[in-house]
């Protein structure tokens, strides 16, 4: 080990983030080493996928955005990506599109589509179909409510136009303890009408119950959509806006979890890179860096320390005994099934479920969005809240009831003939798959997050300690390119009041 005051590596990265395989992985490409300490998990995280059946599977819908309604002519500096600007990630599309194709060829997938009131219309959840809109059953209703209440909804501040001053802890103002909330901002912009009839009712899909205890702010974490009120009417009385499209892209004949093998490969082969599989007991500061004490015993010294545990346990290696932030996390189902081509009856890439037809709530053509249209049979994987599919389904005896359960759901939905037997099936129950944007889980992981930067100046917050809700696959892209050209001259004195936050923004929506 070199002298303390000489750092053993200029960078270590904490985690097993897709954004430290970026970051590794482009710095041995310019010569650069990088210590990488994973303390448990499979590489890329969530977005690491599931290996069966011959294939590596996208955990459910995992895709790539390289287009938004924030993306500048010109790509912004780096540099001012910020994670706690929500949706800036928009800004850098082009940047992850350029690093992404780089890497892997993609293509654009075929238009996500919805399933409501037993037809086939486009996605107005996720991928903005609003010519939906004029098919729905209660499309007059919706029209003569919105011609009275567009006025009410563009004079609110909870308009969708001025989502950026919405305060990111999920409270309606400062010093007001009161969350604002995406059931209340819907129905402000939607009108009740199309509320009750749509997003109301996928959102239940979802969650098992409304989302009233989530902040409005963070609606897309449920893949909640939040529209102008006088973009519905327009589309409603059928003068529609021409709004950019929403364009959505996949891996050609691959997945995104290959792009995560992929870089792990690449880092766990490179000689610049040196991984170590274990915990972090303790970070201190130091006059030129950070030392981090490992769990089997070792110890290296950093010039620069990229963080992408939460908070929470970056307080805890600080020797701080903080405790958890209050949190509510989505349970989530996946299953994973292989069919005979010739059993499907409908032709899609995503297929939105948003009414009680089924106790899934999301369905992914693997093989459509892969672009692999030849051969004898196609792959599905199936999303459902565990606790809503029970509902729906009653008390199901043993996995293979459950699988049973979900092909009379793919029926139900006319996506197979009845009476269909899948040639492949995988179940994975995740208890606690997502995070959800409640307003004391956003206030403790803010003030979590400020007590870390105050005992760390200099700490390189990215993936979990980001910032709210900023662990998107776009934003962990922009953090591990960050991470990877940062410089360790930026680092301040060990006793330095101010801290310097690598800040990495993601797309949203």
């Amino acid at each position: 080990m070199a002298h303390a005051d000489h750092p053993d590596t200029p960078l270590a990265l904490i985690g097993n983030s897709l954004a430290v395989l970026v970051a590794a992985t482009e710095r041995a490409r310019h010569g650069l080493p990088t210590v990488v300490v994973n303390p448990g998990g499979p590489w890329g995280g969530y977005f690491g996928g599931v290996q069966a059946d011959g294939h590596r599977w996208d955990a459910g819908m995992v895709m790539y955005e390289f287009t938004s309604f924030r993306q500048p002519a010109t790509p912004p500096a780096l540099a001012s990506y910020d994670p706690l600007q929500r949706n800036d990630i928009g800004r850098f599309c082009d940047v992850v599109r350029d690093y992404v194709q780089a890497q892997q060829a993609t293509r654009a997938i075929e238009p996500p589509q919805m399933w409501i009131g037993g037809r086939l219309l486009p996605d107005l959840l996720l991928a903005n179909g609003l010519a939906a809109l004029p098919e729905l059953a209660c499309a007059p209703a919706a029209l003569a409510e919105l011609r009275h209440h567009v006025e009410v909804a563009r004079h609110s501040p909870w308009h969708a136009s001025r989502k950026n001053a919405w305060l990111a802890d999920g409270r309606r103002a400062p010093g007001d303890s009161a969350l604002l909330d995406c059931d209340t901002v819907s129905r402000l912009n939607h009108g009740e009408v199309l509320h009750n009839a749509v997003f109301a009712p996928f959102a239940r899909q979802v969650l098992g119950r409304d989302a009233g205890h989530l902040a409005a702010l963070y609606h897309r974490i449920p893949w909640l959509p939040l529209y102008w009120a006088e973009t519905l009417l327009s589309w409603l009385e059928g003068r529609p806006q021409a709004l950019p499209p929403t364009v959505f892209s996949y891996p050609q004949h691959g997945s995104v979890a290959d792009l995560c093998a992929l870089l792990a490969a690449q880092m766990n082969t490179s000689p610049l890179v040196t991984v170590h599989q274990e915990k972090v007991l303790t970070v201190e500061r130091s006059a030129h860096g950070f030392m981090l004490q490992l769990e089997r015993g070792g110890r290296t010294h950093a010039a620069r320390l990229g963080w992408g545990q939460t908070p929470h346990q970056g307080l805890l290696a600080c020797g701080i005994g903080a405790a958890p932030p209050p949190e509510q996390r989505l349970p989530l189902l996946l299953a994973f099934l292989r069919l005979p081509r010739a059993a499907l009856r409908q032709s899609f890439s995503v297929l939105h479920i948003a009414d009680s037809a089924s106790g899934a709530y999301r369905i992914n053509n693997a093989s459509v969005c892969a672009g692999e249209n030849d051969g004898d049979s196609v792959r599905l994987v199936i999303e459902a809240n565990p606790e809503r599919f029970a509902a729906h389904h009653g008390t199901l005896a043993d996995d293979a009831a459950l699988v049973r359960a979900v092909m009379n759901d793919l029926a139900a939905l006319g996506v197979i003939d009845d009476g269909q037997t899948p040639d492949f099936a995988k179940l994975l129950r995740m208890p606690g798959a997502l995070p959800l944007p409640t307003a004391d889980g956003l206030a403790a992981q803010a003030d979590q997050r400020t007590q870390l930067l105050a005992r760390w100046p200099g700490v390189e917050l990215f993936a979990n300690s980001a910032g709210p809700f900023a662990t998107s696959l776009s934003d962990q892209v922009i953090q591990g390119l960050l991470l990877a050209r940062g410089a360790a001259n930026d680092l301040p004195p060990a006793d330095s009041a101010t801290s310097i936050d690598t800040r990495t923004t993601a797309c949203a929506h």
